[in-house]
This record gives structure tokens, sequence and C-alpha cells, in this order.
């Protein structure tokens, strides 16, 4: 995963991520947390001048997101992608949300360049969070979501460097960046960075741990690093492949093999609840 698509998530079968605001206070059971306020979130400022949903190809098998189109995406993956949020920090999704597929494909209202070769990064970045509003914009009118954000209590982990201080290299000058890819295989998943930021490592370890993740590293730079680790539940093994040999866990991962550790705090994480969703009619 490149930098000019650093925010393009491919994958064999599919997950995504997810963020939110606040207002009035309520209380609800202690199991879920304390809701500090809750709000809607404010509407796209970017929209489409067409678009297209239709379901996807049983057959197809891969998901992506590629600016102005989508492919094999479950509502929940457009919503997690659209709203930059994880999968926990969503409740009340139904059922056919996580199992129908959708392709998607839009015109954007303003017409403007694709990222390419010399656009910045903070270009590419701005460019996406474009067509994230317009994502939302789908959403809205065309499976009539409707959402609201509370801001509950809930554990988080706080990303620190261990004792001893980071074991991250300095970028590499030849190689253009940022690059940050996750793989897996018998083994386990293995996280690739090359002129990555920290901010990149706090997003993919909140999906992974399914809880969020705040950075205390005090780390500004850019960075190149690998991480692998055995997850608590075991890949599936293909057929008559020997099992590996069972590798440390995230947390002692992150200590041996970066030299940052994971502390478990409680903090205020903002959750969008569904109120409203349906699916898309035909074009």
């Amino acid at each position: 995963m490149n930098a000019l698509l650093m925010d393009e998530r491919e994958k064999d079968g599919g997950q995504v991520t997810l963020i939110a605001a606040a207002l009035v206070m309520v209380s609800i059971p202690f199991a879920i947390g304390i809701v500090r306020a809750q709000s809607a979130p404010p509407a796209p400022a970017y929209t489409y001048e067409v678009v297209s949903v239709k379901p996807s190809n049983p057959d197809q098998t891969r998901t992506y997101f590629r600016g102005y189109r989508t492919q094999n995406a479950t509502a929940m993956q457009l919503l997690t992608w659209a709203y930059r949020v994880h999968d926990f920090q969503i409740a009340g999704a139904p059922g056919w949300a996580t199992s129908n597929r959708f392709d998607v494909n839009f015109t954007p209202d303003n017409k403007e360049a694709s990222p390419g070769p010399g656009m910045g990064r903070a270009q590419v970045e701005a460019w996406m969070d474009r067509n994230r509003q317009r994502m939302q914009a789908v959403l809205r009118n065309r499976f009539g979501l409707v959402l609201r954000v509370e801001t509950r209590e809930l554990p988080i982990y706080a990303l620190v460097q261990a004792k001893g201080g980071h074991k991250l290299s300095p970028p590499s000058a030849d190689i253009p960046g940022p690059i940050f890819g996750v793989s897996g295989g018998v083994s386990g998943p293995r996280i690739t960075a090359r002129n990555a930021t920290i901010k990149m490592l706090i997003d993919s370890l909140s999906g992974q741990l399914d809880h969020s993740v705040i950075d205390n590293t005090g780390l500004t730079g850019q960075y190149d690093f690998q991480l692998e680790w055995t997850p608590d539940s075991p890949p599936r093994i293909p057929p008559n492949e020997p099992a590996a040999a069972a590798g440390p866990s995230i947390f002692t991962a992150l200590s041996e093999q970066l030299g940052l550790r994971l502390e478990t705090r409680k903090g205020a994480v903002p959750v969008y609840v569904i109120e409203k969703i349906q699916k898309p009619g035909e074009n």
C-alpha cells in the first residue's frame, strides 16, 4: 500500500475502519460505559453528480476502495471507510450490513485530478477526505443512513515507548513513502512499513485489537519497521500445510521488535449508533 494510496484498503474477505463528537449527559448500563454526549455527524461538504450502487458479483473475492470506485464492500465497510472509524465504534448495524456486498461508483460533484506522481502527501490525504465525504453522501441518499454519535467511556490502549526507547529505524532515503501494508500468512499477521508515521501504526493496531489506541510515544517523525506476531485465534491453515511454531503475541512483539508497549487505560471513545439504514434500491 503506497503513499499515494495509503488510505486505500485491499483485502481478501474484507474488514475496514472508524471516529466522532458530543453534547447531552445520560446513563447507560455499566457493561457498555457512560454516554457523555450525543450529536448528529455533520452533513458532508462534498457530494457526487451521479452514483451507481449494485450488488457485487458473488464470485468476487477481493474488496477495495479507490477514490471514486469501491468493489465488493459491505455497508459496514463503506460506513467505516467513509467516517474513518473502526468496526468496534459502530453500534446497531443489521445483519445484512455485514454480509451483503456492493459495488459503488460515483462521479464527484466537482472535477478534480486524481493522485499521481509529484502530488504531495497532504494533497493526497485531502483528496481522500473529500471522497470519504462523498461516500457519506452516498450512504445518506442511497442507503437511507441516519446516525447519531455518542461518546462512551471504554477500555483503551496507550502506545508508549518501552524501557530503553524505541527500535524504529530511520526512513530509507531511496524509497518514496509512506508505504504501509498488512499481510497475513500461516504464522500470523505482518506489518511492513517504510517512511511511515506512528499514526499509521496506531490506526492499524486499533483495528487489530478492536480497541481505541492513543499515541503517547512522543514520536513525530517517519520510520521503517516490521512487526510480526501470532494472533490469539490461530489463522486457518491450508490443507496439508504444517502449522508454524507459535510466535509472540502482539504485545510481546511490539516490545521486542519495536521497543514500544501498550498500556491499558480507560478513555472517551466516539461511537456511531445506526438509527436507520436500508438496502439500496435499483439504480
